[in-house]
């Protein structure tokens, strides 16, 4: 999934008729509405949902308070659903409400890239939901919470991101917390960039510290509103030292990267592939002479 196709938005404000009939199926978490042409992608997505639901909320220590609605829509029913005044993007794909309880995604029909997964973007905007309403304002949810940990329970790893983290970190062109906290940048490659390092930032803190403490963050400073209190609290450091421990863990896991991705290392490790070949082939060899030669004798 592109870096950005995703966007969170959060207003309290009614939400349009839609133009078209929808069909409904209900889960124990969710309404899901769409076309009739969808319904076997959202039958398969409405039996897995309620276990997704409650593992994210396991992962999170959060409990849903409402039941969430999800429209799966068409190109332009996507725009006819969202809530008045907000026209978006052609290329977002999906959108979470969280004071609505709704979830708007793009049918998978609509989007013509092979690396869309509605699964994925479900669960991405699921994420937001839950931490969304755990916060009950998400004016105090930094972005590179918010959208850290919608990537990282959606499992949005790819290539391309380990080549965006790895040329920052070797180029020294992280982006500050400072800057990635309130909003994100405008400039495409900056953006991409920032939901990277968010993704990243989210997996060192739950597999350093674990995902108990992780808990007990989420939770402290969903009630006190104080990012470098909570983070005291739970983990004993400020947001400085955090972001220090956390670049100093880039470097050491991906400073190596191209090291052995470069040509020469290429060559190595054919040549070294080669000659071990070669003796173990001499070796065989060798043995089945003096198999031959004591068979003789």
């Amino acid at each position: 999934m592109k870096y950005g196709l995703l966007i969170l938005i959060f207003l309290l404000i009614p939400i349009q008729k839609p133009a078209q009939d929808y069909q409904k199926i209900s889960t124990l978490y969710f309404d899901f509405f769409f076309a009739e042409c969808d319904r076997k992608v959202v039958e398969l997505l409405g039996r897995e949902s309620d276990a997704i639901a409650e593992k994210i909320m396991l992962d999170l220590g959060v409990i849903a308070k409402n039941k969430i609605k999800v429209y799966i829509t068409s190109g332009s029913e996507f725009q006819n659903v969202q809530p008045r005044r907000n026209v978006l993007p052609d290329w977002v794909l999906g959108v979470a409400y969280h004071n609505l309880s709704l979830i708007i995604i793009k049918s998978p029909g609509e989007v013509r890239s092979r690396r869309y997964n509605l699964k994925k973007t479900f669960i991405h905007e699921l994420t937001h939901i839950l931490l969304g309403t755990t916060f009950r304002d998400a004016e105090h949810i930094p972005r590179w919470l918010n959208e850290g940990l919608a990537m990282y329970e959606s499992r949005e790893w790819s290539f391309n991101r380990v080549s965006t983290i790895t040329q920052a970190v070797l180029t020294d062109s992280l982006l500050p917390l400072s800057e990635i906290t309130h909003t994100f940048p405008k400039k495409r490659k900056e953006v991409e960039l920032a939901y990277c390092q968010s993704f990243y930032l989210i997996s060192f803190i739950i597999a350093k510290y674990g995902r108990e403490k992780f808990h007990k963050f989420i939770q402290y400073y969903s009630k006190e509103r104080m990012l470098e209190d909570a983070l005291i609290k739970v983990y004993g450091i400020n947001l400085n030292r955090l972001e220090k421990n956390w670049h100093s863990y880039l470097k050491m896991r991906f400073s190596w990267i191209p090291i052995l991705t470069s040509t020469g290392t290429l060559w190595f490790l054919i040549t070294l592939i080669f000659l071990c070949s070669y003796i173990r082939r001499k070796h065989k060899a060798s043995l089945k002479l003096k198999q031959w030669e004591e068979e003789e004798s």
